[in-house]
Formats: structure tokens, C-alpha cells, sequence
């Protein structure tokens, strides 16, 4: 038993009182006048011992009763959490820390997590010592709002002013970072985290801590969230993104809660239209995936969007997509001579005579000192002899910058290669030229759902593939996605990347002497979809987690545009480019949704923001998972319920015996007054 008010125990010095007056009494003599004394000796051995045991008993009533009304008021409780007689006196060092990620935004009997949380921290105050040193925190971000003692009025306001976000909680760093702060020397340390607490820490949250075992940790969960259902991916199956090509997107969702949902409507938007619909049914912590498939109605950047209907959890029901469909692509071809050029250039009139989306530009290098590529989406380089550092770093910077290259490797003198070919850009290594003599070699389609030959528009694409009389051997990486073989498997097409840039790879011509592509019929729509895989804006229409910065390059001709950023909540702020690098870099990603960038009032892109994977609903973790860290004698674990705060002061400091106390106090003085009150019948008359 540990008392919150030992200080009251000074009152004890009352029970002097009693004892004072029961000497005093004794030293009272009273006359009394006899007719005779014969009595005087039934007396002694009969009434007068009766009246002093009456007197000790009612001077030990009279202590008890003032012993038991001290100790109800020096607040008796059980051995509690915090260790000594005398903790609740001793100075102490409080950290409140408040979750205030996206998770904690789901609802519980209509009223968010972190509006229960901020409520029950509010009504715990009063319970720490008015002398507590008090720190409070948010997590997201990573912020101390109030510093001081808990009668200051300031301190509630800083625990109201903490706002719900979309942003990922690093609960644990948070934790560590506080407690280490070499300020705090109070005897007593007490961490209260307010959390959902869904995921454990690891080794990182005790290093650097030197005095981790003087702190008691309280651990205060929310409740668990029943009616939830959650997007967990939307992937593009297809990439190639044209008016006349389906959209297909393969859908994962889960209904995390505990309660079956029937007939539940998930529906995907374009541009705030609604395009397709499924209506399906969902057991408790079960996962069903959907494909939606359809057309873009116009070119540019299509905003889709997957939604849920609405449940305790807002943020994981909708999924943003910003698709680029697009609308022209700026292309450069490469040759060693005027012949290679030609070729390609009469494969670039079929896919557009009419120069609707392809801008084409030739030039002829045999050898590549320097390539610039300022302006352009996708080079296609044919035959060239050779390629200095030079000329390699300035492929490396155009496929950092989101650039496609493909790449025609003819017969050549490889030492003209620079080996930062192989080494920086993850080329195949070019070993000898194959020569299939009289005869040729068949090929053969590795993957027929491949984005290159998928529904591609050949009535019998068996018919259409090319005879191969000579190409180069290669020495493969395990980076190199193989799209088509020959019929002795080696490599007819290549896929591999370099930073968020593309490279497709053949190691033979579009020349006679080497195979039949020229003449086939499968090479027109093969280029085209080369090209719309390579030159796509998948950069700048990428997204990016809450928070995380997003780059959006911009071509040097439009630097000195003004730039506007529309957030999904509808608030615009302008941008300063980045001349020296050639974009712009967006700090504020706080929202979820549509990010929409504007040059001069027009659109110039969009891109979607994402929830992180941590802050999707599932099972919190419990007191045996961090077990490993922190033992269960400095740990205290809640979930927020009715009388919250009685259990929690109950559990600190032990169970309340005050009333016992008051009851004792009631009785011991009900027993005096019986005991010492007047007997009527022993008292005379005034008249006899």
C-alpha cells in the first residue's frame, strides 16, 4: 500500500488531543460526599473499574477514529505502478505523446481516434502532481507543442490544436528522440503514447538511451476499427497509354474490419466520370482483386480514380492514377549513314504521316562524342561505330531525366564502345557476330501478353515475324528482360533501365542483310509501341508517398513560365523553377489526391499522392512484441474505454482505499458516541 498524500500524515499529531485530555481528566479530582464508606470497597472492584476501561476504550476509539480520517485523506492506495512509498511527491517528468497520423482518423462510434485520444489526455492531467514537468508531442510531423507545468492553461490548448493528417506516424523514433534528452533528471520518468500502435520497433528505439530502465512507459491503444474495406494497389497492366488502346487496371482490395460487407459498389472515375462499376461482397480479412478495363476519351493527363463507398476509415478508399495519354512525342534519329536514317525515317511516315504526334529529327554520327537530347523523348540510334565517356554521360543524364533509347547494335569495332557503356548504363556486352550462312534463324515470341505484341493489329502475327540472318552474341545481366528469342534463345529484343529512363536493345539492323524486318508488316506497329513505351511521362506523373518531395522536369524553353501547383483541397501556391537543374521540386505533398501543375495557366502535368503502406488498418501490436525491448515491468498497455481515466490512475498508483478509510472513520465514531454516551438510568434528579 502506497499513499498519493503522505504529507498528510503531519495531521497524525491530532491524535495527541485525545491522549491530552484523558490525562488531563485523571489529574480532576471531584468531591463526593458519603453517609458512609462501607461501600467504598464494592466500588473499586466493580464501577470505578468499569469507567476506566470505558475511558481506554473510548480515548482508543477517539485515535483510531482521527488515524482513519488522516489516512483516507493522505489517499491510501494498492502497490501501483510507480515504484516507492513516496512517488506521488517526488518530482516527476511527464512526455504525452500524440499519434496524429492518418490511421488515427478512423472513426469509433462516429468520433475519430484522435479526437478520443486528445480527450482522454486532456482528463488524465489532473491526475499527475501539479509540479509534474510536463512535454507534449504530435508525431506528424515530429513536433514538442508544450513545455511547463500541468496547471497551465496552455497546456490543454496545445493538446487541442493537434490536427488529424495523411501522413505516416515513425511512432518509435519519435519516442527515442524524446526520451533522450539529456535535460530531464527528475527521479520519476513517465512516457504516455497515444497511439493505434500497428506496427513494433526494432533495436533502434533503446540505442543511445543510458538511463532506459528509469523510465515506465504507458502504452494507450484505440480501439479497433470493425467497418473497413481498403484499396490496397491499382497497377497498370498495360503501359502503352494511346486514345485507342484500353486502359487496364488490376485492383486489390481488402475488407479489414470484422464485419461481412455485402453488395459494395467499387467504381472507377475518369476525370470525375465514372466509367465502370463492380458490385461485390466482402468477408471479414479477406482480399478479392478486380480488373477494370477502358478508353480514354482525350489525350493528355488522365486523373483515375478508384473509390469505396464510405465506412470508419476515409483515407485507403480511394486509389489516384495520373495516366498519361499521350499527345506528341519528340523523337531523334541516330545513324551512322544517310541509308540507316532513311529506313527509320520512312518506319516514322507510316506510324504518322501526318506528323500529328511525332516530331522527328535526324542526324548522322557514326561516332558519338557528344549526344544532345535536350529537347527530345526517345532517340533511336542505329548502327553507329563507336561512343566516347563523354557521349555516355550524356545518355546516363538523358535516361535520369525520364528519356527512352533504342538502341540498333550493328557490326562493329567494340573497343570504339567506351566501357562505361556496359559499366554505367548496364549495356550487354557485344562479344562476336553471328552469321547464319545460307540459311536464317526463326524467331520466337517470349511472352505473348507483352506490352510489345499484345493485341497488337496483325490478323497472323505468326506470319508477320522476321527471318534473322546475322546479329550480334551478347553476354547477358540479369537486369536484361528478354521480350522475343531467336529459335536458338538468344535475344531478339532486350528490355533494361537506367534511372527512370528506358532502353530497348536489338543486336541486328534494320537492314536485308541482316534480317526481313524491313518488309515485314509487324515492324510498323512494333516501332510505334517502342516508341510510346520509351517517350511516355512516366516521371513526372508518378506518385510519390504523402510528404515525400516530388520533382517535375521542365524543358529549359519553359523555365521562365509561371508555375502554379493546385493541391487536391483546392489552394494554390506558385513555384520558383530550379534553372540550374531544370525543374521544379514540390515540398508540400501533405494531401491526398490530385496534384495538378500549371505553366502559364495551362495544364502542363499531374500526379497522385499515396498513403503509406503503414498507416493502412491492421492488427495492433500488443505488449509481448516489444517484450524483447522493453520488459513488462516498465510497460503499461490501455485500450481507450469508459472511466478511462480511473483505470489509468487505478493501474499507476494502485486501487483506491480511501473509502474503507472513510467507512472506518464512520464506524469508530459511531462507537464512541454509543459507548460515551450518558446511561439515564445511573443519572439523578436534581429532586432525590
Amino acid at each position: 500500500m502506497t499513499f498519493l498524500y503522505p504529507s498528510a500524515f503531519w495531521l497524525l499529531g491530532a491524535i495527541f488531543i485525545p491522549i491530552i485530555i484523558h490525562l488531563l481528566s485523571r489529574l480532576k479530582l471531584n468531591k463526593v460526599e458519603f453517609s458512609t464508606v462501607r461501600f467504598i470497597k464494592k466500588l473499586e472492584s466493580s464501577s470505578i473499574r468499569r469507567l476506566k476501561i470505558k475511558k481506554l476504550l473510548l480515548l482508543l476509539l477517539r485515535i483510531l477514529c482521527i488515524t482513519s480520517l488522516v489516512m483516507m485523506i493522505a489517499q491510501p492506495v494498492t502497490k501501483g505502478f510507480l515504484p516507492g512509498w513516496l512517488a506521488a511527491e517526488q518530482d516527476t517528468r511527464l512526455i504525452l505523446i500524440i499519434d496524429n497520423s492518418a490511421s488515427m482518423s478512423a472513426l469509433n462510434n462516429k468520433k475519430s481516434n484522435l479526437e478520443r485520444s486528445k480527450n482522454e489526455a486532456m482528463s488524465l492531467m489532473p491526475l499527475f502532481n501539479e509540479n509534474t514537468q510536463v512535454m507534449v508531442a504530435q508525431t506528424c510531423p515530429p513536433k514538442i507543442l508544450f513545455e511547463g507545468k500541468t496547471h497551465e492553461p496552455e497546456l490543454r490548448n496545445s493538446i487541442k490544436s493537434i490536427e488529424s493528417t495523411a501522413s505516416y506516424d515513425n511512432i518509435w523514433h519519435v519516442i527515442h528522440d524524446l526520451i533522450t534528452n539529456q535535460k530531464i533528471n527528475e527521479p520519476i520518468k513517465e512516457c504516455v503514447v497515444f497511439s493505434d500502435l500497428m506496427y513494433a520497433p526494432d533495436s533502434l528505439l533503446i540505442k543511445g538511451i543510458d538511463n532506459l530502465d528509469e523510465w515506465k512507459f504507458y502504452f494507450i491503444q484505440s480501439p479497433p476499427i470493425f467497418n473497413n474495406l481498403a484499396i490496397l494497389d491499382v497497377t497498370s497492366i498495360n503501359r502503352i497509354k494511346t486514345l485507342s488502346q484500353l486502359v487496364k487496371l488490376n485492383t486489390e482490395v481488402q475488407n479489414s474490419g470484422s464485419l461481412k460487407r455485402p453488395n459494395v459498389a467499387l467504381e472507377l472515375l475518369f476525370n470525375n466520370q465514372r466509367v465502370g462499376q463492380v458490385i461485390s461482397e466482402f468477408q471479414p480479412d479477406k482480399e478479392k482483386r478486380f480488373l477494370f478495363q477502358a478508353y480514354p476519351e482525350e489525350v493528355g493527363i488522365l486523373q483515375s480514380k478508384i473509390i469505396l463507398p464510405k465506412d470508419d476509415y476515409a483515407l485507403d478508399n480511394a486509389w489516384h492514377l495520373s495516366i498519361p495519354i499521350m499527345k506528341q512525342i519528340r523523337c531523334e534519329i541516330i545513324g551512322a549513314d544517310s541509308n540507316d536514317i532513311s529506313i527509320l525515317e520512312m518506319i516514322f511516315k507510316a506510324i504518322d504521316p501526318d506528323k500529328y504526334f511525332l516530331t522527328v529529327k535526324s542526324s548522322i554520327q557514326p561516332h558519338l562524342k557528344r549526344v544532345y537530347l535536350n529537347d527530345v523523348d526517345v532517340v533511336v540510334i542505329h548502327n553507329i561505330h563507336g561512343i566516347s565517356k563523354d557521349g555516355v554521360d550524356d545518355l546516363a543524364r538523358f535516361l535520369d531525366e525520364g528519356g527512352g533509347i533504342i538502341w540498333f547494335q550493328g557490326e562493329s569495332d567494340q573497343t570504339n564502345f567506351h566501357n562505361d557503356l556496359i559499366t554505367k548504363l548496364s549495356f550487354p556486352k557485344a562479344e562476336n557476330i553471328i552469321n547464319a550462312g545460307q540459311g536464317f534463324f526463326t524467331t520466337k515470341i517470349e511472352n505473348l501478353e507483352s506490352d510489345l505484341l499484345n493485341d497488337i493489329q496483325i490478323r497472323r502475327i505468326d506470319k508477320e515475324l522476321p527471318e534473322i540472318y546475322k546479329y550480334m552474341k551478347l553476354n547477358l545481366e540479369s537486369n536484361h528482360d528478354i521480350h522475343w528469342k531467336l529459335n536458338n534463345n538468344d535475344p531478339l529484343i532486350l528490355e533494361f533501365s537506367k534511372g527512370t529512363g528506358k532502353i530497348f536493345y536489338f543486336p541486328t539492323l534494320l537492314n536485308l542483310r541482316w534480317n526481313d524486318f524491313p518488309i515485314r508488316a509487324i515492324v510498323v506497329p512494333l516501332i510505334y509501341r517502342l516508341i510510346v513505351l520509351t517517350g511516355t511521362d512516366a516521371i513526372n506523373t508518378a506518385p510519390v508517398l504523402v510528404n515525400e518531395p516530388k520533382w517535375i522536369s521542365v524543358e529549359e524553353n519553359k523555365l521562365m513560365n509561371k508555375w502554379e501547383v493546385w493541391f487536391p483541397s483546392g489552394k494554390v501556391e506558385m513555384i520558383v523553377p530550379e534553372y540550374d537543374q531544370e525543374g521544379i521540386k514540390i515540398i508540400n505533398t501533405n494531401e491526398l489526391g490530385f496534384y495538378q501543375v500549371y505553366s502559364n495557366g495551362e495544364i502542363f502535368t499531374s500526379f497522385p499522392t499515396r498513403l503509406d503502406y503503414n498507416e493502412f488498418i491492421k492488427s495492433s501490436i500488443n505488449q509481448s512484441d516489444i517484450e524483447f525491448l522493453l520488459p513488462s515491468d516498465q510497460t503499461k498497455w490501455f485500450t481507450i474505454q469508459d472511466k478511462f481515466s480511473s483505470i489509468f490512475s487505478e493501474t499507476r498508483h494502485g486501487k483506491s482505499l480511501w473509502k474503507i478509510f472513510l467507512f472506518l472513520t464512520l464506524l469508530f465514531l459511531l462507537a464512541e458516541s454509543i459507548i460515551g454516551r450518558p446511561q439515564l438510568k445511573n443519572m439523578k434528579d436534581d429532586q432525590n
